[in-house]
C-alpha cells in the first residue's frame, strides 16, 4: 500500500536521483544533455542539482514523497498560494557552493534558465493557486499510475483540507512533454495556455493547465 509522507533531509539524495532519472529525457533538458559525454554523467549532474533544487524548497514548499514496502517511488513539490519565492540564498543554505566545486557553475545556470523558461507562462496564474513545482516517478515504475495516485490520493485530498471550507482552490501546473500533457488532462486539468520556447534551434512545447478543488 502506497504511503505519502514528508521525505527526511537524509532522503534527499535518493529523492534527487529519483528526480534525475525520471526528467533525464525531458524535452527542456535537450540543449544542456548534449554537453555530457554519456547518460550516467548526465545523471550525476542532475543528481547533484536537484538535491540543492529541492533543498532549497524543503522548508519553505509542501513536499511529499509516496513510499511503498520501504521504497519511495514518487515525489511531488506543491507551492502554497501564500508561499515565499525561492530565492538565490535559499539555494546556498541548500548546498549550491558545494554543488560549484563538482559541476560546472555555467551548466548549472544554463540549467536553471531552462527551468525558468518553463515556468514563464504559468506566473500569472501561480498568484493566489497552489501550484504543482514538480511531480516524477521512478523511472522504473513509470506505467503503474503512480502520478496520477499521488495526484488523487494526495495531493488533492491535502488541498482540499488546507484550504477554505466551501471555496473553490485554484490549481495550477505546467509541462514541456506531448505525455504529460495527456497525463493532466486524464487527471482533471484543463489546458488555458499554449506557448513555445526556443532551444537551438528546435521549438519545444510549454502547456500550462489549471483546475478548481472543491
Amino acid at each position: 500500500m502506497m504511503k505519502y509522507r514528508k521525505p527526511r533531509l537524509d532522503e534527499l539524495e535518493v529523492v534527487a536521483r529519483l528526480n534525475a532519472e525520471s526528467f533525464a529525457d525531458y524535452p527542456l533538458c535537450d540543449e544542456i544533455r548534449s554537453g555530457f559525454k554519456d547518460r550516467s554523467s548526465f545523471i550525476y549532474f542532475l543528481t547533484e542539482v536537484f538535491q540543492v533544487y529541492i533543498g532549497a524548497y524543503y522548508n519553505k514548499s509542501v513536499i511529499f514523497v509516496g513510499e511503498e514496502n520501504n521504497q519511495i517511488k514518487s515525489f511531488a513539490i506543491v507551492d502554497r498560494p501564500d508561499g515565499k519565492q525561492i530565492g538565490l540564498w535559499d539555494y546556498f543554505r541548500a548546498g549550491a557552493l558545494r554543488l560549484f566545486r563538482t559541476v560546472s557553475i555555467i551548466k548549472v545556470f544554463k540549467f536553471l534558465n531552462i527551468l525558468n523558461e518553463g515556468h514563464k507562462p504559468s506566473k500569472d496564474s501561480k498568484k493566489g493557486a497552489w501550484f504543482l513545482e514538480s511531480l516524477a516517478v521512478d523511472y522504473s515504475c513509470q506505467g503503474q499510475r503512480l502520478g496520477s495516485r499521488m495526484l488523487t490520493d494526495c495531493i488533492i485530498p491535502y488541498i482540499k483540507k488546507e484550504s477554505q471550507v466551501g471555496g473553490l482552490a485554484s490549481f495550477v501546473t505546467f509541462t514541456n512533454s506531448e505525455s504529460n500533457r495527456n497525463f493532466y488532462t486524464k487527471n482533471g486539468f484543463t489546458e488555458f495556455d499554449y506557448t513555445t520556447i526556443e532551444s537551438k534551434g528546435k521549438t519545444i512545447g510549454n502547456w500550462s493547465f489549471k483546475m478548481s478543488v472543491a
